[in-house]
């Protein structure tokens, strides 16, 4: 499971840090509460746009772009399919029809420098924490990768939407476990390359793979409890990732 997650670098640290060699013209705002429905920053390899095809040529380019976060199918009749599918069960995306033309060609990375998990509590009340990677700090250094996938569609006013979801698996055995049975597939950058190729035709095999990979990815991981007011979509400010005692 993945609703909640921390964006808090520019559009410049991000084409450094993954070779990114074309930055969509919107700038990702920084963000320490980013949930589901709002513009999110995904990596993808794909064409640039036609009106740069001479400055870039005909192949697929490594590009920064911002996406509607709930990832809308080419047959949706319109753009609120996307409200139910912000996450994607890498058991079972290859084969559901909202995500399975996306898992062939359109996989994305999404950048972030943490997200939010809760933890239930004696009595029901549940404790957020932030994860992230271990000894990172927001807004600096190497990004926590997870994998996901983009679609384009097309609105009866003849407009188009790009949109994303982020891919999940079974949490990884010890304290990531405890805290929730789901964590995000995440993406070891040196296979940032082979997960983004648009020429390799994805499958329930290739799912499999990565989220098997991810499991050493998770061991670099490191959380703490948080505000509780991370709970509230209006709340944006860095001291939502503050350490409090639990």
């Amino acid at each position: 499971m993945c609703g909640r997650f921390v964006v808090a670098r520019a559009s410049a640290d991000l084409a450094a840090e993954l070779d990114i060699e074309r930055a969509g013209d919107d700038e990702p705002r920084a963000s320490y509460n980013v949930a589901p429905t709002t513009r999110i920053p995904i990596v993808v390899e794909a064409k640039a746009p036609d009106d740069e095809a001479e400055q870039w040529g005909p192949g697929p380019i490594r590009r920064l772009e911002l996406a509607k976060w709930g990832l809308v199918p080419t047959w949706a009749k319109d753009e609120s399919v996307g409200v139910r599918a912000f996450n994607a069960r890498s058991e079972t995306a290859a084969v559901k029809p909202t995500f399975r033309a996306a898992v062939k060609r359109r996989r994305a990375a999404i950048p972030v420098d943490g997200y939010y998990e809760w933890r239930k509590l004696p009595g029901g009340a549940k404790q957020p924490y932030f994860v992230h990677l271990e000894g990172a700090t927001v807004g600096e250094g190497e990004p926590l990768l997870l994998a996901g996938l983009y679609e384009w569609w097309r609105s009866p006013a003849d407009e188009w939407l790009l949109s994303a979801t982020i891919l999940t698996r079974d949490s990884t055995p010890g304290p990531l476990a405890e805290l929730h049975d789901r964590i995000p597939v995440l993406l070891d950058r040196g296979d940032l390359d082979e997960w983004l190729d648009p020429a390799a035709v994805g499958d329930a095999g290739m799912l499999g793979d990565f989220a098997a990979r991810a499991a050493s990815v998770a061991e670099r991981l490191a959380m703490h409890p948080v505000d509780r007011r991370v709970g509230n979509v209006r709340e944006n400010d860095p001291g939502l990732v503050a350490p409090i005692e639990a």
